[in-house]
């Protein structure tokens, strides 16, 4: 994914996150696991990760299926 650089601050993208929410991601990544990731690896981790945790609360009941 490639993020210009004239993208306001705060401007969401892809599953709704904002760069900055991104680059926050890469800065627990590599402080807490020693992982260094480029910004599209990392966003495409953090979709992933958000996919995930969804499932488990609607697997859960705690969140209701999106009928898109």
């Amino acid at each position: 994914m490639e993020l210009h650089a004239e993208s306001q601050e705060g401007q969401r993208f892809g599953a709704g996150l904002t760069e900055a929410e991104v680059r926050r991601f890469q800065t627990i990544l590599r402080e807490h696991c020693g992982v260094h990731l480029p910004l599209p690896e990392a966003w495409s981790r953090a979709i992933e990760l958000l996919s995930l945790v969804e499932m488990l609360l609607q697997w859960r009941s705690v969140l209701a299926p999106d009928r898109g």
